[in-house]
């Protein structure tokens, strides 16, 4: 499995945990097959959105999994449930602190868990929003 490097272990408010950092420990981050198949599922509906989780883009050191890539202030979160409920506070917790910091920063954010990233879905939650 994957174990971030020892640096990786800052508490979010250390001021040693910088962008730069949390860019350099995404860098090396594959994307999970879950993103991958989000990916295919955008690229095959020709929606904009494209992949940013090595740290590309950031709002207020958080980083998106995917943005809209024309511009508008729209991101997504792809996950696997059982994961964000290990830590964080667990899901719910999670999800709320990411509404709340990107919502503070001008950005609309979309959640899709692993029974969400299919084709139907993906189209009918973010089709219109590129009308």
């Amino acid at each position: 499995g994957f174990a971030p490097p020892r640096e990786f272990w800052f508490k979010k408010n250390d001021p040693r945990f910088t962008k730069e950092l949390i860019r350099k420990t995404l860098i090396r981050k594959e994307k999970s097959s879950l993103e991958i198949k989000f990916e295919n599922i955008v690229n095959k509906l020709n929606l904009p959105y494209k992949f940013v989780g090595n740290g590309e883009i950031m709002v207020a050191r958080k980083v998106p999994d995917f943005v809209d890539k024309s511009g508008k202030k729209i991101a997504i979160e792809v996950f696997y449930r059982r994961h964000k409920n290990l830590f964080r506070g667990g899901l719910e917790e999670w999800k709320a602190d990411r509404i709340k910091i990107f919502n503070e920063n001008g950005w609309q954010i979309f959640f899709f868990d692993e029974t969400q990233v299919n084709e139907e879905n993906v189209k009918n939650i973010l089709g219109d929003k590129n009308s």
